[in-house]
């Protein structure tokens, strides 16, 4: 994959195809982030979330503020630990950075698959399965009607216990 640095300053919306452009715009919104990061997911893709870069520049974010936190709904979390996963290995060592939720079963839940950044910056797909996304750097509007989403799932979520403990 050849990865072009991230630029904060392009504002033009795109279509990204593939795992591989949807894990490099991954980690473009996790770069540009500042104070907030939210993923909603069905199962934490390892291609994707386990990425040593996008785990990367999750560290650099959580770690570059004292209130910079990175919060993560997984529709699926005993699939999301099926194998070794970088991304819950780091929320482990940073627990209060980073907080895995999981919604309540009863709960209709929306298929789609988003990252948000600091209620500017959002990367969606319809379906975890879906090989088109978008990839929307600058788009308050959008990213705050999306954050109101996952705002209101959240609160109605409860921590992830199959990414908190120790899978021994």
């Amino acid at each position: 994959m050849d990865a072009m640095p991230p630029d904060e300053t392009t504002t033009a919306a795109a279509v990204v195809s593939g795992v591989a452009a949807f894990t490099e715009h991954a980690v473009r919104i996790a770069k540009a982030a500042r104070m907030d990061l939210a993923i909603y997911s069905d199962t934490l893709d390892r291609r994707i979330y386990g990425d040593e870069a996008f785990v990367a520049a999750v560290r650099s974010f959580v770690l570059q503020h004292r209130r910079a936190r990175l919060r993560v709904i997984v529709r699926q979390p005993v699939l999301a630990m099926r194998g070794a996963h970088r991304l819950v290995e780091l929320g482990r060592m940073l627990s209060s950075r980073i907080e895995f939720r999981e919604p309540p079963a009863e709960r209709k839940l929306p298929q789609d698959e988003y990252l948000l950044a600091d209620e500017k910056a959002l990367l969606l797909r319809s379906a975890p399965e879906e090989i088109d996304a978008k990839y929307l750097p600058h788009a308050p509007l959008d990213a705050r009607q999306q954050l109101r989403t996952f705002n209101a799932l959240w609160e109605e979520s409860v921590p992830a216990q199959e990414l908190r403990s120790l899978g021994i």
